[in-house]
């Protein structure tokens, strides 16, 4: 078997079976003309030779401390052998040929297929190409040439590669070595780096991870490094560049050590824009001439010159697929806990009404039926919260021509997100087509809107105002009702939606007016135009209630009675004043109120809300702050105008030009008049959900009379179709009593639960419930969040293990989160029973990273601070894919922790 092979030697260097994976492909990106330093190599023929003569001892145990009594002794026997004196002869000939002015070599190794195991085998394949198990040694002097030749054969056996194989399903027994001794490159910058995003994500870019000095300081996490994105379309670099102290450089009398870098350069990225480019397309080069995407590194020399010393098939995680959820303005309708009653009609209300509203957008009648799925799922109901699913109203939304145009706006005013989700966008021609063609259709729709909205309300007065009283209806006519008022509503609310698109593309163009036109203006003070416009339902609402106010505040006996905030009194209240004890006129003012206007109150669209309309005594607590606070109707309307007086001076003093306030007054006057259907219409909305209330509430009367409920208030456990399926024969097998008793259970434990985060995503391949308890904050109250780099995704939760040395027991790690400074394949042993891993140090593209992507295992670089920060044994949440470290609370006492440890094992 050929002992050393050249680097132009094409057809054996090219052979993986002789010099592994590594040089192979070095070798053929030399014969391409790419810059890759000259070598040779020792082939696996010289290692098996020198192996034909060491006797490996037994290995008769796979547990970690057997495996790493194993693996010394082999090493050992390895490195007692050495280089034959032959081979020797040769080696330092070569290296006189290789080596540069300094006069050392970098001496690399690299594991050979089995002549078993055909082209997939070996290290640095594309089955396999985790790297790094292996020595490599720069700046290698000629005394020390043959010494690091035999340390990279012994290390075929060291502890972590033998381990990395054993849980590879490998025989470590059966390893075989090659060497390369390369010319060094002076470099006085170096790089990793990755032909595309490894983190599952970033198909359209790539990735860069640079560092001042030899590429030891990047590989090995021992130097400061920046991070560059780099778009494989545009070119865009978006750098992510830190204070740099350390750098790896070569010490004179052979070896490396870790140096200063120079003040000058610690703030100065590493690279430019345009080196970047050079290193994103070099990688993307090889990526195509591999045919998978690569995992490189470099060096650049003083002049520039960027030399490549390796290539290897990256470790690319597949995408992650996740839901997005945001309860934005949901939250001010559905609050807390909601019950399953109020979440199935919440649910149906958003899916008939949104279904209108694209038809009535122009949204054509195929793409509905395509994706009417996903109307089912618009919302969703996460430990008893209703949630806005992001994915859905996005592509329902993106239907609409209209949409683009309005997405920003309507994610301010509706999603409340900071980052959404990113959704394709059409380039700049095509926006402005989709504009073009809307334009006829939009003209059309908001010329006649108003009308079409005069004629809801119309219809929708005379459709409440025939309601029957559902406490003398049969349950088959309450269901019937419930059923016809539904399809009803499933024809008609949408156009009800259609006007909040005319008032969230108002907003857009008063905040683009204002921006160019008066740009110093107080938007508080010109937000006053919006007052003292048409008067909607809401404000009769509240005019009503504090009218009555006035009149119970001029009526001593009255006033007495009603701020009176004993026990019962309220309820004592409001039967004097009903009952004409104060006045008729008074009784009949509050009667009134009642009956117009007692469905309205906070959280009025959840159907288990109690409404003044039930129980009329709950009116006295609304009187009372009214009626303190001297509120009158008068002083309401001045407040109004006051307003708007000040609005007006505001523009005329930051808008000198007449025209342009001419635009924005007819802007805010359409606003004005479209806000005023939207208040109106959410009245209406109150209106249908009171009406319901008053059906299932009926219905609940007669299930409690029929021996199925124990009590009304159980009907809210219930969905609406298991409710009406008690009825229609489509309901579950499980009786209703059962279903109660289940879910008051639950809900007992939610509503001490604290809510999920307004805005956050999970992993769609996990069940919903699993991951919003992996996302929810503790109640701890002192949560604290470190950030670094997201390396590998997953959301995992656990006690922290604080390590500093790797010379630990494995077992004190299983089922913990891995906690350290940095980490090298040595660490391999912890790593692998570890949950999650948090290092201070390491990039992307380093072998913490890397192990955590081929695991699976939840990973953050890049922490800083993270080992003093983060006490042993606190329980902390790491998020792989945001690159979030949270600590929920302080370490456990140890016996508790150790419990946990054994738990997880």
């Amino acid at each position: 078997m050929q002992e050393l092979v050249f680097a132009d030697t094409a057809e054996e260097s090219a052979d993986a079976h002789l010099v592994g994976h590594k040089f192979a492909r070095q070798a053929q990106l030399r014969l391409a003309g790419y810059d890759v330093p000259e070598f040779v190599c020792v082939s696996a023929g010289a290692f098996d030779a020198v192996m034909a003569s060491v006797q490996l001892p037994e290995l008769t145990a796979t547990d970690p401390q057997s495996l790493t009594d194993w693996a010394e002794q082999a090493s050992s026997a390895v490195l007692k052998a050495g280089v034959p004196d032959e081979l020797a002869k040769v080696l330092l000939y070569e290296f006189d040929q290789l080596a540069d002015e300094s006069g050392t070599v970098a001496v690399r190794s690299c594991a050979v297929p089995r002549p078993d195991e055909g082209e997939e085998g070996g290290e640095d394949s594309a089955a396999d190409p985790f790297a790094g198990l292996g020595s490599s040694f720069l700046a290698v002097h000629r005394d020390e040439l043959l010494g690091k030749v035999a340390e990279c054969w012994a290390s075929a056996f060291t502890p972590e590669g033998v381990l990395y194989r054993v849980t590879r399903g490998g025989d470590p027994a059966a390893t075989r070595m090659a060497v390369g001794i390369q010319r060094l490159v002076a470099a006085e910058r170096s790089f990793v780096a990755f032909s595309r995003d490894p983190r599952g994500d970033g198909a359209d870019r790539s990735v860069i991870a640079a560092a001042y000095g030899l590429g030891e300081g990047v590989v090995q996490e021992q130097a400061d490094v920046d991070h560059f994105l780099v778009d494989r379309t545009s070119g865009t670099v978006t750098a992510q560049a830190v204070h740099k102290a350390r750098r790896v450089v070569p010490v004179a009398g052979g070896g490396t050590t870790v140096g200063e870098v120079p003040e000058e350069l610690a703030d100065r990225p590493v690279l430019d824009d345009e080196t970047a480019r050079r290193v994103a397309r070099l990688a993307v080069a090889l990526e195509e001439h591999f045919g998978l995407p690569q995992d490189i590194e470099g060096a650049i020399t003083a002049d520039g010159r960027l030399q490549l010393v390796q290539a290897r098939p990256a470790v690319v995680t597949g995408p992650r697929r996740q839901l997005h959820w945001s309860n934005g303005n949901i939250s001010e309708s559905y609050a807390g806990f909601t019950s399953p009653l109020s979440y199935s009609m919440a649910s149906e209300l958003y899916a008939v009404g949104m279904e209108e509203l694209y038809r009535r957008m122009g949204v054509p009648e195929r793409e509905l039926r395509r994706n009417r799925y996903e109307l089912r799922r618009m919302i969703g109901y996460l430990d008893g919260r209703l949630y806005m699913r992001l994915e859905s109203w996005y592509r329902l939304h993106s239907q609409m021509r209209a949409f683009q145009s309005l997405r920003r706006q309507w994610e301010k005013a509706v999603v409340t997100v900071d980052a959404s989700v990113v959704v394709p966008e059409k380039g700049r021609v095509g926006r402005w087509l989709t504009k073009a063609r809307e334009v006829p259709s939009a003209a059309l729709r908001w010329s006649t809107h108003t009308t079409r909205m005069r004629r809801f309300s119309q219809w929708w007065q005379q459709r409440y105002e025939a309601m029957p009283d559902f406490s003398t209806r049969t349950p088959a006519q309450i269901v019937e009702d419930y059923r016809e008022l539904w399809a009803d509503v499933a024809l008609r609310w949408g156009g009800t939606l259609v006007n909040n698109t005319y008032v969230i593309a108002e907003l857009g163009l008063i905040e683009r007016l204002l921006n160019r036109w008066a740009p110093k203006a107080d938007r508080g003070a010109v937000n006053g135009l919006l007052c003292d416009g048409p008067v909607n339902r809401s404000v009769l609402a509240l005019r009503s209630l504090i009218a009555l106010a006035e009149s119970v505040g001029r009526h001593p006996q009255a006033r007495e009675a009603v701020l009176d905030d004993s026990e019962n009194a309220a309820i004592e209240a409001w039967r004097r004043l009903s009952g004409g004890e104060f006045g008729p006129e008074l009784a009949e003012q509050a009667q009134a109120h009642v009956r117009g206007f007692g469905h309205r109150t906070l959280h009025d669209l959840k159907l288990e809300t109690v409404v003044v309309e039930q129980r009329p005594h709950l009116l006295i607590s609304q009187l009372r702050p009214v009626i303190m606070a001297g509120r009158t109707v008068r002083s309401s309307i001045e407040d109004e105008r006051r307003a708007r007086r000040e609005a007006e001076r505001e523009l005329r003093a930051q808008c000198r030009n007449p025209l342009h306030r001419a635009v924005i007054r007819l802007v805010f006057r359409s606003l004005r008049r479209h806000m005023q259907i939207r208040e109106d219409t959410r009245f209406d909305r109150t209106e249908l959900v009171g009406v319901t209330r008053r059906m299932v509430c009926a219905l609940a009367d007669h299930l409690v009379a029929a021996g199925t409920l124990d009590s009304p208030e159980d009907v809210f456990e219930l969905t609406m179709d298991e409710l009406m399926g008690t009825y229609e024969g489509a309901s579950v097998a499980v009786a209703p009593r059962d279903i109660v008793r289940l879910r008051r259970e639950q809900r007992a434990a939610a509503v001490k639960r604290s809510d999920p985060p307004g805005v956050f995503a999970t992993d769609a391949d996990v069940p919903v419930a699993a991951a919003v308890a992996a996302v929810r904050p503790t109640a701890t109250g002192g949560a604290t969040t470190l950030t670094g780099l997201a390396s590998s995704g997953g959301v995992v939760r656990g006690r922290a293990r604080v390590i500093t040395d790797p010379d630990v027991d494995p077992e004190s790690c299983r089922g913990r989160i891995l906690v350290t400074r940095e980490t090298d394949p040595g660490w391999l042993f912890l790593m692998l029973v570890a949950k999650g891993l948090v290092a201070e140090r390491g990039t992307v593209l380093s072998h913490t990273a890397i192990t955590g992507r081929i695991f699976g295992v939840p990973t953050v670089v890049a922490v800083r601070g993270a080992v003093d920060r983060i006490a042993d044994g606190a329980l902390i949440e790491v998020d792989g894919d945001r690159g979030t470290v949270t600590v929920l609370d302080e370490a456990q006492d140890t016996e508790s922790v150790e419990g946990e440890a054994e738990a997880a094992a």
